[in-house]
């Protein structure tokens, strides 16, 4: 059995989503995501898989927190990715995550991409509900001729695929990508077209590309766990469109 620690801002511990982590036997701990110091180390005592989802623009005090990892003898730090596949030298916010650092610093590692939600791919029901600013309409366009691929994860699969990974050997130090499935932006566009919206999203963000040594030599999930069987865009697209999501 595995036990869960989540680390909780001061501001969030009375939250009701807290709330439902202590009832499910999660273990609360207080900490804030800006500032790690000594006391940070006492926080990580006992703790073997650390866990990050802290907001990119603290990649500075996330180093603190890796330093403190290091100290409190944390075995392994999965870093602040949870995005899509990329080259160095392309993207300066990707470029900018913690990877090198971890190994620097000397403890083990697994980097974790998931492409892109199903959450986004679809175009909302209005402006009003748009996840990003520029979303309604942006999902609209087609760029180049719609036939470049892009994989997709639903939000709901990541938390499977992610207690399985960080309880297998087999990907530590390694580069994991999650994805349930590959489309076009004109596949995803039928598949819109059936509830009478359309949406997209962008290219070298598949598994194909992933697996490259340029873009890290990923593992592949659903080859390391061929049991999960993730939710196709098809199946959320109706329930999304029939507003029980």
């Amino acid at each position: 059995d595995q036990n869960v620690i989540a680390g909780i801002r001061a501001v969030s511990k009375d939250k009701p989503e807290v709330e439902k982590l202590k009832s499910r036997g999660a273990e609360i701990r207080i900490f804030e995501r800006d500032t790690f110091d000594d006391g940070t180390v006492d926080i990580l005592r006992g703790v073997d898989v650390l866990i990050m989802s802290a907001v990119g623009s603290t990649i500075d005090a996330q180093k603190q927190l890796v330093d403190a990892a290091k100290k409190a003898g944390v075995k392994r730090v999965v870093s602040n990715d949870w995005a899509v596949p990329c080259i160095r030298d392309v993207h300066q916010y990707y470029d900018s995550f913690l990877h090198d650092y971890i190994r620097e610093v000397g403890i083990g590692d697994t980097v974790i991409d998931v492409g892109i939600w199903h959450q986004i791919a679809f175009q909302p029901l209005d402006e009003s509900r748009e996840t990003y600013p520029g979303q309604f309409e942006r999902f609209t366009k087609i760029y180049g001729g719609g036939d470049v691929k892009s994989a997709f994860t639903d939000l709901r699969d990541i938390g499977t695929f992610v207690a399985r990974i960080i309880d297998d050997p087999r990907t530590l130090n390694h580069y994991v990508f999650i994805w349930g499935e590959e489309a076009t932006k004109r596949q995803i566009l039928d598949i819109a077209e059936n509830y009478e919206y359309s949406v997209w999203v962008r290219g070298d963000n598949v598994i194909e590309k992933a697996k490259t040594p340029e873009h890290g030599g990923a593992l592949d999930a659903t080859e390391l766990y061929p049991d999960i069987k993730p939710r196709t865009l098809a199946d959320y697209a109706q329930s999304f469109y029939a507003g029980s999501i």
